[in-house]
């Protein structure tokens, strides 16, 4: 079993919970294209950054969620480093970067199904329509989380709208 993101549960909310992530270490490429092809497109960088595609030749374990978000050009792919990887090495092929990321409150809204535009538009607007009924305010883009391979079937595999937030 992958490693999963590293978050507690602050609050829980109908429809939503709050959590405070920890520090973690992003590897992503943008990639252009549907959020389908972007990420069908990026996964062949970022499998080979964590396969030892990186200035140490490191071999990288393989982490959960893989995290997308809307770019002007598409979407940012993006792998999450392990939590003991706090020093990430370089990726060796052009277009990618490494990030980290401190942290903080963020929403999220779990569901199921094949990760389609529609499906990830459509809960990313519920999200924010719940978190303003419930005193929250959105600062930040929505992300898109997917935990599961393409071969989990899709009702079985645990997708989500993740946003960081402010009290209002």
């Amino acid at each position: 079993m992958a490693e999963i993101q590293r978050y507690k549960v602050i609050e829980s909310h109908k429809g939503f919970e709050v959590r405070d992530y920890e520090p973690h270490t992003l590897v992503t490429k943008p990639m252009q294209g549907t959020m389908g092809s972007a990420s069908y497109s990026a996964f062949g960088y970022l499998a080979g950054y964590i396969g030892g595609e990186n200035e140490n030749r490191q071999q990288i374990a393989m982490t959960a969620p893989v995290l997308q978000k809307k770019s002007a050009s598409g979407f940012d792919v993006s792998f999450v480093m392990p939590h003991d990887l706090v020093n990430a090495p370089k990726p060796i092929r052009s277009g990618m970067s490494v990030e980290r990321v401190e942290g903080g409150l963020m929403a999220a809204k779990r569901f199921s199904g094949a990760a389609t535009d529609r499906l990830f538009e459509s809960k990313a607007q519920a999200l924010i329509k719940e978190l303003e009924a419930a005193g929250f305010q959105a600062v930040g883009d929505v992300q898109y989380a997917r935990y599961n391979g393409p071969w989990t079937p899709p009702v079985l595999r645990r997708n989500e709208v993740l946003v960081a937030i402010k009290r209002i």
